[in-house]
């Protein structure tokens, strides 16, 4: 039962996706600081206040954490958004499969010859039919 487990561990998935969730955790730490520490105050000069959550309330319904988590989700889809760009960038297509020419039988290749040389002898056989014509 323990091999079994690291086996599943050491899988190359489960590393994989254990690294994105620590890099997705800092990353939101990143997003979140330039939404509280940058964004948001811009915000404040537009609006003169960012605290929809306790601003923006009629009858009970606090429709300013709605509100506020539209923004912070419009803000951290650009910011992800935004990266990926620049990793895809950076990286000019490396993690892009180039696609593969299937490889060719040579008796194919002899066979394509040999239509295209008869297409060719019809084709002046044609012109030499058309020029008797007239």
């Amino acid at each position: 039962m323990i091999k079994e487990f690291k086996e599943f561990m050491m899988r190359g998935n489960v590393l994989d996706l254990a690294v994105a969730v620590v890099i997705g955790a800092a990353f939101g730490k990143i997003v979140d600081s330039l939404v509280a520490n940058i964004i948001m105050p811009l915000i404040a000069l537009i609006f003169g206040n960012t605290d929809f959550a306790s601003a923006w309330e009629w009858n009970g319904i606090t429709y300013g954490v709605f509100i506020q988590s539209i923004i912070d989700f419009l803000i951290i889809g650009f910011a992800v958004f935004m990266f990926v760009k620049i990793v895809n960038k950076a990286t000019f297509g490396a993690f892009e499969e180039k696609e593969v020419e299937p490889e060719v039988a040579e008796e194919v290749l002899l066979l394509r010859e040999i239509l295209e040389e008869l297409k060719l002898q019809d084709a002046k056989e044609e012109q030499k039919y058309l020029r008797e014509e007239d």
